[in-house]
């Protein structure tokens, strides 16, 4: 598993902390005159904001300044500051993507360095990114063809003085089992129903999807089409997308991600297999891996509605909270050869939650050459009542495992959750 932060910056994109996770990427299509549009787009989660109560609900705020330098001298500056509003409390705690931001800059085609700062203007939080961005050319005599451009919504434009008018993904990503990815991509100075190819590869460059698409609308100026790629055939993780146009062989790329939530990314399924275990019966384990494609994404659906404590929300807080602890558990409970996930405080963690009370024992009374240490974790209302669990590292060496009682008093208490959790 990998921490997605640490995902979307090896992929190129500038990033946040953990305190204020943000993603934020650029795209480049043509612009008016001999102009290129820089197209920014900046993600947020709610959990990012500090948001204040008003009338309505809540209210938070962001600001966002985006500078182009050439050669240290700035060139070209946006500030923007904006409003987030949400009807309830919980909302203020989401951690998955909430809030898009884009702009769209028309700047001089050339190299710049690019300045990002995006803060939360009644808090501390915030982040300041650098990068370096080539803005190209595009025209007949130049470049033809636009980035593909991974977006929630687009349609066409007539010419490019004129705004596209689309919703930017900033992170580039789908949920597994989610709706399907749309590209938007442009073409200039080419004919109607010039032909594209699109496909989609692995990091590894074995192709999992191949289309040819034609250009459309608009004039001669600008031409486009938005490609809805297929959600079957799109397995977890890193994938690329790469258009051609004949004769040219160097693919135009852009990334493209799958992932099971905003806390985690997986290579493949077995590694998801791999820790629903501590909250799926043996029988859905088998029905999750014993098929592929798209009976796998409707059972997968499956599962988790099963789990939604509140069916008429847009999330599922039960899956969010369950990838969240994976996170928490991976981060705080690691051990020496182990990760944190895969601990006995880790399961626990997952399985049951924050404890309500969590105290140290000194193991060697008595014994004063003993290595011994003992960790006490109190969950007041257990699903069999109150519980005490004990885990104890024998060997001195910060391995912590549960004593045998309470390794039994856990087993029972997570297949009562597991019984409630399947019977939906």
């Amino acid at each position: 598993m990998a921490r997605p932060l640490d995902v979307y910056r090896e992929l190129g994109m500038l990033t946040g902390t953990t305190d204020y996770p943000a993603v934020a990427s650029f795209a480049t299509m043509a612009g008016p005159g001999d102009s290129t549009y820089v197209l920014f787009g900046l993600s947020l989660p709610n959990s990012a904001l500090r948001f204040q109560r008003e009338e309505s609900g809540f209210l938070g705020e962001y600001a966002v300044r985006i500078t182009f330098l050439r050669d240290s001298v700035p060139v070209r500056e946006v500030r923007r500051r904006e409003v987030v509003r949400i009807p309830s409390f919980a909302e203020t705690g989401r951690t998955e993507e909430s809030v898009v931001f884009q702009e769209l800059i028309p700047v001089e085609p050339g190299e710049y360095t690019v300045e990002v700062e995006a803060r939360d203007p009644h808090s501390s939080r915030g982040f300041r990114a650098v990068d370096t961005l080539r803005v190209p050319r595009y025209g007949v005599a130049t470049r033809r063809l636009s980035e593909p451009v991974v977006v929630y919504r687009a349609t066409g434009r007539e010419s490019p003085e004129v705004y596209p008018e689309l919703i930017t993904n900033p992170r580039r990503t789908v949920a597994y089992g989610g709706d399907a990815p749309l590209l938007y991509i442009e073409g200039y100075g080419v004919s109607e129903g010039y032909p594209v190819s699109v496909r989609v590869v692995d990091e590894h460059g074995t192709e999992v999807w191949s289309s040819q698409v034609g250009l459309h609308g608009g004039g001669s100026e600008v031409r486009s089409t938005v490609v809805e790629i297929p959600r079957e055939p799109l397995p977890l993780g890193r994938l690329w997308v790469e258009l051609r146009t004949p004769p040219d062989t160097q693919a135009i790329r852009s990334p493209l991600i799958v992932t099971i939530s905003d806390q985690w990314m997986v290579a493949n399924f077995e590694e998801v297999l791999e820790f629903l275990r501590y909250i799926a019966s043996s029988e859905e384990l088998d029905s999750l891996s014993e098929v592929t494609g798209v009976e796998r994404r409707e059972r997968w659906e499956r599962f988790w509605e099963r789990r939604d404590p509140v069916p008429a929300t847009p999330i599922n807080e039960f899956r969010e909270a369950f990838f969240e602890r994976v996170r928490i558990a991976t981060e705080q409970f690691g051990e020496p050869g182990r990760p944190g996930w895969r601990t006995d405080r880790g399961e626990v963690f997952i399985v049951l939650g924050r404890p309500d009370l969590v105290y140290e024992e000194d193991g060697r009374v008595g014994d004063p050459m003993s290595m011994r240490r003992i960790i006490v974790w109190i969950y007041e209302r257990g699903p069999t009542g109150r519980l005490e669990l004990v885990f104890e590292d024998r060997s001195g060496f910060g391995r912590y495992e549960l004593t045998p009682a309470s390794e039994s008093a856990f087993r029972s208490a997570a297949n009562r959750l597991r019984a409630r959790w399947e019977g939906g």
